[in-house]
């Protein structure tokens, strides 16, 4: 079964049209070997999905898989099929297919992604409030119109948004106390802070705010990713997350300043802010993004719907590699992913997804378009 291995780089290339001229007699000469190994060629060359999968056989080392191989088959039932094609079908490309290389060939496959959709799930408006006194409230839980009271200040928590109503005379004789508000993986809430701004956190992501604003400036302090919808008041507004500093009047715009991203981002959709590192600090014109990585800021402009799609249910990729794809997937579906295949870390995919599908659809799609094949085993998905 080894030979199969040189059987599907030789298929692949010839669909490629790369065959040499010794490969081209080789190959044709395995398909006038049997009638059924021309029966599978050309099934291959009709089947959409197998160029694709076929790809990743070009990424692999075929003796490690081979070797690999040898002790699942031993393992594997037999399954009848109905023709003596779909027979020597299944023979040939078993191994191929589970070094990554070919696609699946019949109904009687085990689904590798068998009950996923009921372990993992859609993300959901949920999250957590921290109070100034260290108490929690889970509003996911909490009644719809539950209200909390700290001095002068009126917290509801109403339709997945936290709402805050400052008494503006009275504010300003008060200490400055500080809540803040967590999503979890697979997580999203809204929140109007006293001053009328409005923030959407994304999922596992945490923002820590005054409950008042009474001193001249407004801060605010960010880890993860939010969309902000800033009121004018002449006080000036700041996003401190842990290696930047995003200064703004009144305007729009996003903030990715996850802890396990190596960069920070920050795109205006609307208005104008000045991004400050330690060393140094840019200013912004809408539709443009700053990237802080290293301490280095750099400015390009950008479809700004690329980085904001989030806030209306949308993953937006765009030439994403795939290892940003399964990270940014993770926090919204909340699951954990390993790479079987490091080298599918590389692979990149554009296009665009609704958060509500099911984790399977998603993954299934990846597949064909990719050239990738995943498994679902002990609650992880394995990106082979």
């Amino acid at each position: 079964m080894e030979k199969s291995f040189d059987i599907a780089a030789l298929i692949y290339k010839s669909f490629q049209e790369e065959l040499s001229e010794m490969e081209s007699r080789e190959l044709q000469s395995w398909r006038e070997e049997k009638a059924s190994n021309e029966d599978l060629y050309q099934e291959l060359q009709n089947h959409p999905a197998a160029l694709s999968k076929m790809e990743v056989y070009q990424r692999f080392d075929s003796k490690k898989a081979w070797s690999s191989i040898q002790g699942k088959l031993e393992e594997t039932k037999v399954v009848p099929m109905y023709t003596k094609v779909w027979r020597y079908a299944a023979a040939v490309l078993l191994p191929v297919l589970m070094a990554g290389a070919i696609f699946y060939f019949t109904q009687y496959e085990q689904d590798p992604l068998a009950g996923i959709d009921e372990v993992i799930v859609p993300g959901a408006e949920q999250a957590i409030l921290i109070l100034a006194d260290g108490s929690k409230v889970d509003l996911t839980t909490s009644q719809s119109s539950q209200a909390i009271n700290q001095g002068s200040v009126k917290i509801t928590n109403e339709s997945s948004s936290l709402h805050y109503a400052a008494d503006s005379i009275d504010a300003e004789v008060q200490q400055v106390a500080y809540n803040e508000l967590q999503t979890p993986k697979g997580g999203t809430y809204q929140l109007q802070l006293a001053d009328g701004t409005k923030i959407t956190l994304n999922a596992a992501s945490s923002i820590r705010y005054p409950v008042s604003f009474t001193d001249s400036t407004r801060t605010v302090y960010l880890a993860g990713e939010a969309f902000f919808e800033v009121t004018k008041t002449g006080q000036p507004f700041i996003v401190q997350s842990e290696s930047q500093k995003v200064r703004v009047l009144g305007t729009q715009f996003n903030v990715m300043a996850y802890a396990d991203e190596l960069v920070v981002e920050t795109t205006l959709v609307e208005g104008k802010v000045q991004v400050e590192s330690d060393l140094e600090r840019q200013i912004l014109k809408p539709g443009e993004q700053s990237t802080l990585k290293e301490q280095k800021l750099s400015v390009l402009e950008v479809s700004t719907d690329n980085y904001t799609s989030w806030m209306s249910g949308k993953f937006q990729f765009k030439n994403s590699s795939m290892e940003e794809v399964m990270k940014r997937l993770a926090r919204w579906y909340d699951f954990a992913y390993e790479f079987e295949n490091e080298e599918a870390k590389d692979l990149h995919f554009t296009g665009r997804i609704d958060n509500q599908q099911q984790i399977s659809a998603i993954l299934k799609m990846l597949e064909v378009t990719t050239a990738v094949n995943f498994e679902f085993n002990d609650d992880q998905i394995i990106i082979q």
